[in-house]
């Protein structure tokens, strides 16, 4: 739970003048009203397909072991999937048990005096002293299990409550709720669209939900203002409505999952994304500061290619990225990480926009900027800093390079035409059906086209996506980029398709030895960077 999110819950039980003092009675009554409205643990339904007839497991993984995993299950007479989370219950006793537990927390939490307080530790702090109170209380009864209690104390009192489980799903991008009595729906990275076994089963059950959320966030939601956008501890975004004002079913909201370990370069090999060549030619762009505009539809994968490729740049290399949303994880200390803020609620005032922060990034003297996804007049500013010197990396939502040049020429962006040959690469992400070789269909994520730009309308096609073979074909012969880079270098176009070659081994040793993890790649890259040649004989290219 957030400082800001008990800070809501905390700001009017600190120290006041004796004038404007509550009773004791009554402030305490106060906690314990708003802490039960936080730490309460919802009613939801779990109908577990699993033990069922007609339903078949086909893949189990635990996510909070040994208390909590998920299966993904079959329903054998249409093939439809489901995807179930499993938690261990408490007994009665245990259930009885967790309720004072829980309730004695609740009484026991003192107002934070500080923002520079972590309240989730203190929280948890004062968890632990008080089942170690009742651990003592209740030695002699038999068949408790203390680490289930604690589980479900930290999953509710400072965790998502029943979505835990799933937010601690690294497969996991979305986390949606379409309303009372419907499933709970997820977005899993290789099934899709996949509704769960949970269901919040009233809309006063919902309704607490989303308030819990909006609490943690360290928002207000409410009838006066049923629309809510915002940041979740752990960088996950929300967005949400509430009741029946703005949405004819009830109250709804969706959850964008940030990723503590984000997709590599060395994961899209893996999944088959891109190809190790083509990841390897992206590696030498980056090194020499290519202008890359990424374009894809919503949920397509386009920020996390972009961050998959900002882990190819040079360790030395001043970046600072601008987003609305942080989501860009850069492994570099020289990294300046700039958010987007809208206006006060209610007030109209206080917004600093991407175009504020484009232009204030050219202070900091970058040598990359990196923003998040470009739509207004940020645009304009990012393309004359690329003009002045500065490399640039952008997301797009458009479907090719003559779709994504038509938004960028036109308002809100008007990018003179004369701009457009200022992006090198520009490339298309997209969600795709693959057939396997048993003629079976699943959902997948393919790099389909790459191309770089000479100028405006002139773009030259160097790589696409076979949808038939699944296989991707590069012509790098005419590649401008790497001519562009010979002129810089004077190294010969030989000697660069050789050097692409060597870190496309190196990318598939990472594939291949399982380093395909964030800290992994960033380090393989760095050492690569910093000490060529040791990594090279490590690998035994030397």
């Amino acid at each position: 739970m957030s400082l800001s999110a008990l800070e809501k819950i905390f700001s009017r039980f600190r120290k006041k003048s004796s004038e404007s003092a509550k009773p004791q009675e009554t402030v305490q009554e106060s906690i314990l009203e708003d802490m039960e409205s936080i730490a309460k643990t919802e009613r939801v339904t779990h109908k577990l397909y699993s033990i069922q007839r007609g339903y078949r497991v086909i893949e189990s993984y635990p996510v909070a072991e040994p208390f909590a995993h998920i299966n993904i299950v079959e329903e054998e007479s249409t093939g439809r999937l489901f995807y179930e989370v499993y938690e261990i219950s408490l007994s009665d006793e245990e259930k009885k048990i967790y309720d004072e537990i829980r309730d004695h927390i609740i009484w026991e939490i003192k107002p934070v005096a500080s923002l520079d307080v972590d309240v989730a530790r203190e929280i948890m702090k004062t968890a632990r002293r008080v089942m170690r109170e009742f651990q003592i209380r209740f030695t002699k009864t038999p068949g408790l299990s203390w680490s289930k209690i604690g589980y479900y104390i930290e999953r509710d009192l400072i965790g998502f409550g029943v979505l835990e489980p799933i937010f601690r799903d690294r497969h996991i991008e979305d986390i949606s709720c379409n309303g009372p009595g419907k499933p709970v729906y997820v977005w899993h990275r290789k099934y899709e669209y996949l509704p769960t076994n949970i269901v919040f089963v009233s809309s006063e059950e919902l309704d607490e939900y989303i308030l819990k959320l909006a609490h943690m966030a360290g928002k207000h939601i409410s009838v006066a203002y049923p629309i809510l956008d915002a940041i979740l501890p752990g960088g996950h975004r929300l967005a949400a409505t509430f009741r029946k004002e703005v949405s004819t079913a009830g109250s709804t909201f969706t959850i964008r999952k940030f990723s503590e370990s984000p997709i590599t370069i060395a994961d899209m090999i893996n999944y088959g994304t891109i190809s190790s060549r083509i990841a390897a030619y992206f590696w030498l762009a980056m090194e020499y500061k290519m202008t890359t505009l990424i374009l894809g539809v919503t949920g397509a994968g386009k920020t996390s290619t972009l961050n998959a490729l900002a882990t190819l740049l040079k360790p030395t290399y001043k970046i600072v990225t601008i987003e609305d949303t942080p989501e860009l994880r850069i492994p570099s200390e020289n990294w300046v990480q700039l958010v987007s803020r809208p206006s006060y609620v209610g007030s109209g005032v206080g917004e600093i926009s991407l175009f504020q922060l484009v232009k204030l990034s050219l202070r900091y003297r970058p040598d990359v900027i990196i923003v998040g996804e470009v739509r207004g007049e940020e645009a304009y500013v990012l393309f004359q800093a690329i003009a002045t010197g500065h490399s640039g990396m952008t997301t797009l939502h458009a479907e090719s390079i003559d779709a994504a040049v038509k938004r960028l020429t036109s308002p809100p962006m008007n990018i003179p035409s004369s701009y457009i040959p200022l992006v090198n690469i520009s490339m298309v992400i997209k969600r795709v059906q693959i057939r396997d070789e048993r003629g079976r269909v699943r959902p997948g994520r393919r790099i389909t086209n790459i191309w770089e730009v000479r100028d405006y309308e002139d773009y030259i096609e160097i790589a696409k996506w076979n949808p038939v073979e699944d296989r991707f074909e590069i012509d790098l012969s005419k590649s401008i980029v790497l001519q562009r880079i010979s002129e810089l270098t004077g190294m010969p176009m030989d000697s660069l398709l050789e050097e692409i070659e060597t870190r496309e081994k190196v990318l598939l040793w990472l594939v291949k030895t399982g380093r395909t993890d964030y800290r992994g790649v960033a380090n393989t890259v760095y050492r690569y960077y910093i000490n060529r040649q040791g990594l090279l004989k490590e690998i035994g290219l030397r």
